[in-house]
């Protein structure tokens, strides 16, 4: 409270009310002085109480204009703003275009930026999409520009339709600016507004308003990005240029609800996703970012759910990303999506190293691509520090996403650090204690410590709330199986049957699901299977607990080779 009255005060002084109050008081008592002197030898001195009375009222109509005056501050000097506040007031250019410009006096090198999901203005609300996109698509132009650093999309939408400071925002996001806007669509026009916030003041820097064709999306994107580049480096005119790839308007709606539904990423909205990028590539097989799009959506639903099989799903995804990379060989996303590709259904780590290094050189704010880069520091190399790093990376570039939270205390899991693990775990159910992937994490955690009651029942009320996922059926299978509750095992053993009947059910999962229960021959009956099948949940063969006793049988070195992780044999003692 106290900060918004020396911010309020501090207002008053700069739009010199202060100074308009002080020349009016002066000014009203020399006229009242006059009065004085004038009108009686006139014999008007029945006028002196209405001259006091107009003096009186004159003042707050003064203070009020003086206010009003410096609605639109000269150049260089801030407006407050606050997320979800109405844009700044604006001037109108010869174009007809309206435009507010602020300078900055820090210099792009080293800045920070979070760019807010924009407000769908539009009378539909399931126009959000559009909104979404814009957002997003600006994250990822700016997320590319030497020196700039770009909060995740996963964190800067966390704040959707929460009235917040900006401040505050900014401060949680851990940046030195802010954008937000809104977009509107009627028909055939289009109107998107947008501001670059200073997060230290919570003052506009610039601020500006497009009203356009709806069909020029692109340009007006690419002149917000430079923009805001531009504000950035104190308000000094700048020669970057940032491009985005045009395609027709209809191939880019279905681009972005393609894009909105895989950012829900649940099973069902992964298959609507794969629509909408299909839908894309229909009109316009030449854009690239469709068919990254199209890899990533295909990619998680082998990797992410388990509910296709890797032979189906992964091979159409590495020829979208192979696609997307012929079309723009500078596309980050295309290089995630063939890293992903090539770790977990081909077994080419090294190629899919080589991704990855390339996508963070072209978008070193790419956090998705630290998350999974994480990953191959754990599965594939076994190697703790360069894991943890990737982690931190990931957590420092999306601060509010939960998946390098819920990541921590895997990798610490996976490496003997459980004391460590749990305590992570426990911190992010804190946050939010109906997590069921940090439920599951943390009911893993203690089962490997010996915690075996307690670990199930973390791991049951974790299959309870994410909807019974084949995964994680197998992994509470295993564990009941382990610590003697055969009867329970056998029953979701069952289900998990069941389902391979009616659909298809992951051939590692089953193997997990066995190895529980001691029937050995059957599991690795059933990892050849998934090798066969190259199913992609094999990168998880040394995270399955050694006491489900996988690992201490004379079979699993050969299953490690098979799939390009012999080297990982020397730690097979010490792996918890």
């Amino acid at each position: 409270m106290a900060s918004r009255v020396v911010l309020f005060l501090g207002e008053l002084k700069r739009r010199k009310v202060f100074r308009v109050a002080t020349v009016y008081v002066a000014v009203g008592l020399g006229t009242l002085g006059a009065a004085e002197l004038v009108l009686d030898p006139l014999g008007l001195g029945l006028l002196r109480p209405y001259i006091v009375m107009l003096v009186l009222l004159g003042f707050p109509v003064a203070v009020v204009l003086a206010w009003a005056y410096e609605v639109q501050p000269d150049p260089g000097t801030p407006t407050a703003a606050s997320h979800g506040d109405a844009q700044a007031p604006t001037a109108t250019t010869p174009e007809g275009r309206r435009e507010t410009r602020r300078s900055s006096p820090s210099p792009a090198g080293g800045q920070s930026v979070a760019v807010l999901p924009f407000d769908n203005m539009s009378d539909r609300a399931e126009e959000a999409y559009f909104a979404d996109g814009m957002a997003e698509e600006l994250t990822n132009a700016l997320a590319r520009q030497p020196g700039l650093r770009v909060a995740a999309r996963t964190s800067a939408f966390a704040f959707r339709g929460e009235r917040i400071d900006v401040r505050e925002i900014a401060s949680r996001l851990n940046v030195s600016h802010v954008i937000e806007g809104s977009v509107r669509r009627s028909g055939g026009t289009l109107r998107i507004t947008a501001q670059l916030i200073d997060a230290a003041n919570g003052y506009h820097l610039w601020s500006k308003t497009f009203d356009r064709d709806a069909g020029d999306v692109f340009r007006i994107q690419e002149e917000i990005a430079e923009k805001v580049v531009e504000g950035l480096r104190g308000g000094e005119p700048t020669d970057v240029r940032v491009e985005f790839p045009a395609t027709k308007l209809s191939a880019y709606e279905a681009f972005l609800r393609g894009r909105h539904a895989l950012a829900i990423f649940a099973p069902r909205s992964l298959t609507r996703a794969i629509d909408e990028f299909e839908a894309c590539i229909a009109i316009d097989d030449t854009y690239a970012p469709a068919f990254a799009g199209l890899a990533d959506a295909l990619t998680s639903q082998s990797i992410g759910f388990s509910d296709r099989p890797a032979a189906e799903s992964m091979p159409r995804a590495g020829k979208a990303a192979q696609r997307a990379l012929e079309l723009d060989p500078d596309l980050p996303e295309g290089f995630l999506a063939r890293a992903l590709v090539r770790m977990w259904y081909e077994f080419d780590f090294q190629a899919a190293k080589a991704d990855f290094d390339r996508a963070l050189r072209i978008n070193p704010n790419f956090a998705d691509a630290y998350l999974w880069l994480e990953f191959y520091w754990t599965y594939v190399r076994h190697q703790y520090d360069e894991a943890l790093a990737a982690n931190r990376k990931a957590s420092r570039l999306s601060p509010l996403d939960s998946r390098a939270d819920v990541r921590l205390g895997t990798l610490q899991m996976l490496f003997g650090r459980l004391e460590e693990a749990e305590a992570s775990h426990r911190q992010a159910l804190l946050e939010n204690p109906e997590a069921s992937v940090s439920l599951l994490g943390l009911g893993d955690t203690l089962f490997r410590m010996g915690r075996h009651e307690e670990g199930i029942l973390q791991v049951e009320e974790a299959v309870r709330l994410a909807g019974r996922p084949t995964p994680w059926l197998g992994i509470l299978a295993g564990f009941l199986g382990a610590a003697g509750d055969e009867e329970k095992a056998k029953e979701i053993l069952a289900e998990l049957e069941e389902r391979r009947e009616e659909g298809y059910v992951s051939s590692f999962w089953m193997a997990v699901a066995l190895a529980g229960l001691g029937r050995y021959t059957e599991a690795f009956s059933s990892l050849d299977r998934a090798v066969e099948e190259r199913d992609s949940n094999l990168l998880y063969l040394m995270a399955v607990p050694r006491s489900l006793g996988l690992r201490d049988r004379p079979e699993f070195p050969a299953i490690l080779r098979r799939i390009g992780l012999g080297h990982l044999t020397v730690h097979l003692s010490g792996s918890v």
